[in-house]
């Protein structure tokens, strides 16, 4: 199979899938899909889908669309955001530390335009940039994959990141949450 028609492949199987979610979304409550799972087992599927679902852009959508479901369903929102926020801060964790220790293949291989946004980080502040990760994090449920190999490239220190990148995973996992709970509840 040509990697063309493999690509196609991928594609549709990814497609086929958000269909049938959403399929299974429209005939199904959020309150159902709670009660079929239990209260208690919502925080740790959230935590799972958080860790593993966190380490890709494209499943990170299925780990936020869990959260809306399960605080929609009556999930306490506050856990929730406790316990997705610790995986999203586990998975980005990994990428941190598989870029850090890459950094020299990194460097070789990576694109021009990576390296003109290392150069344009390395001009600010530490301050600045943590306020600017956490602004990222915490308020975008955008995946952290590029921002963290970004970091990594720059050599932010992880003792001074982990912090920021925490309360930023909590935070974004908490508006989730919030909003899903909001948007069942009308």
């Amino acid at each position: 199979m040509s990697d063309l028609a493999r690509r196609y492949w991928i594609v549709f199987f990814l497609l086929a899938f958000l269909l049938a979610l959403a399929l299974i979304f429209a005939f199904i409550t959020p309150e159902e899909i709670v009660d079929y799972v239990g209260v208690r087992n919502t925080y740790l599927v959230s935590f799972l889908l958080a860790v593993f679902g966190g380490l890709s852009a494209v499943t990170g959508l299925s780990f936020f669309a869990s959260v809306v479901t399960f605080s929609g369903g009556g999930a306490n929102t506050l856990l929730l955001a406790l316990f997705g926020g610790l995986g999203i801060f586990i998975s980005d964790s990994i990428f941190f530390f598989v870029a850090w220790y890459g950094v020299e293949i990194l460097k070789k291989k990576a694109k021009p335009i990576s390296l003109w946004l290392v150069s344009r980080m390395e001009k600010f502040s530490l301050t600045v940039i943590l306020i600017g990760v956490y602004i990222y994090i915490g308020f975008t449920p955008l995946p952290n994959d590029l921002l963290m190999v970004t970091l990594a490239l720059v050599g932010m220190p992880f003792k001074r990141l982990a912090p920021v990148l925490m309360a930023g995973s909590i935070t974004v996992v908490f508006l989730v949450a919030y909003f899903g709970e909001i948007i069942f509840q009308l």
